[in-house]
């Protein structure tokens, strides 16, 4: 059976017994992580996952790895509400396609890294502490934020609280607060969408708004986390999935047209899945914003070291315009605009001064 040979890791070469290991599921998202995931997942030749879920069903089978715990107990441990027999027909899956070889090992070879190098992040406390939350962000906030940085259809609102419970928990928004859940298949699509079409900007927002969650109970963790093996080990492996970073960032720019566009053509374009394609995006953040509002997210991200050159080092604005390659009167009217007053100009030896009238330093 595909499950006891989880527990006695006879897809690895270290097969033993099974014992407790139930503490790994407190270093397990709900979800298996997503790199993880598109590696480990297998999927029909249209296209579609063979099970739904799959990214739960794996991390209980990761929990399973070399342990005596039940499937059920295994699922409620990690959070999801999927079903045992769901989690057995993957594994049945899994040891049926020749293309799925080595899932099991690569299974096993990530619960033995939790077991052995732990895990930066208590998903179990996260789970416990922020699934019955109801709001993640102020939605002035996130208004605020789009105003200034998109000229026509706002993502609601609720979108970004979804995506502040899935980056913190590792938990699918559907586990969320009612509130906030994703309940409907139109809600997990519009969701999906989100999170490849955010922007840099929105994503500050909230990985900053995330962590000041965890700072204000108390939690020294990362905001994010994933687990690493070694590449030639993993490289070694017959896994269904492409490898996520086998498609570089630069790649996935250069490929992504401009306005709309359809994933199934980049996907094409870039001789990947749909599914790689779509976490290329979430990962490699490309700005969607119009040009002028690239422009003021940009002001905005580096007015504080404009400041510091301009006030502490002295730094004439011409000397800021040239290391930042822009505008004199961009910068000077950006620290204008940010209440920062300006010197009054000391002639350069060699340079003639304006009479009759004061002017900034240039």
């Amino acid at each position: 059976m595909p499950v006891a040979r989880l527990r006695h890791r006879t897809a690895a070469a270290s097969t033993r017994s099974p014992s407790n290991q139930d503490a790994r599921a407190r270093m397990l998202p709900t979800a298996l992580w997503p790199a993880w995931a598109l590696r480990l997942t297998p999927w029909h030749a249209s296209g579609k996952p063979v099970a739904r879920r799959a990214d739960e069903l794996l991390a209980v089978a990761c929990l399973l790895a070399g342990n005596t715990t039940s499937i059920r107990a295994a699922a409620l441990l990690t959070g999801t509400t999927v079903s045992s027999h769901n989690v057995s027909s993957l594994l049945a899956e899994l040891t049926r396609r020749p293309d799925c070889t080595d899932v099991l090992h690569a299974l096993i070879l990530l619960a033995d890294h939790l077991d052995q190098h732990g895990s930066p992040i208590d998903y179990a406390r996260r789970r416990a502490l922020f699934t019955t939350r109801s709001s993640f962000i102020a939605p002035l906030d996130w208004r605020d934020l789009q105003r200034r940085l998109r000229s026509n259809h706002l993502p609601d609102a609720a979108h970004a609280q979804r995506w502040i419970f899935h980056t913190l928990t590792g938990s699918p928004p559907r586990l969320a607060h009612p509130a906030i859940a994703s309940a409907t298949p139109s809600q997990r699509g519009q969701y999906l969408r989100f999170r490849w079409r955010i922007l840099p900007a929105e994503v500050d927002l909230l990985l900053h708004t995330a962590r000041t969650i965890l700072d204000e109970h108390g939690i020294d963790e990362p905001v994010q986390w994933i687990p690493h093996l070694d590449d030639a080990t993993v490289r070694a492996l017959r896994l269904p999935g492409p490898d996520p970073n086998s498609i570089s960032a630069a790649e996935l720019h250069r490929a992504v047209p401009g306005g709309d566009f359809s994933i199934a053509r980049l996907a094409h374009v870039l001789n990947t899945t749909t599914a790689h394609a779509i976490y290329l995006l979430s990962q490699h953040l490309v700005d969607w914003s119009p040009p002028r509002f690239r422009h003021i997210h940009y002001i905005a991200t580096r007015i504080a070291q404009w400041r510091t050159w301009y006030e502490d080092d002295h730094y004439s604005l011409q000397d800021i315009a040239d290391l930042e390659d822009t505008s004199l009167a961009t910068v000077r009217l950006a620290l204008l605009k940010y209440g920062f007053p300006l010197r009054t100009a000391v002639p350069r030896p060699g340079r003639p001064s304006r009479r009759g009238r004061r002017r900034a330093d240039c």
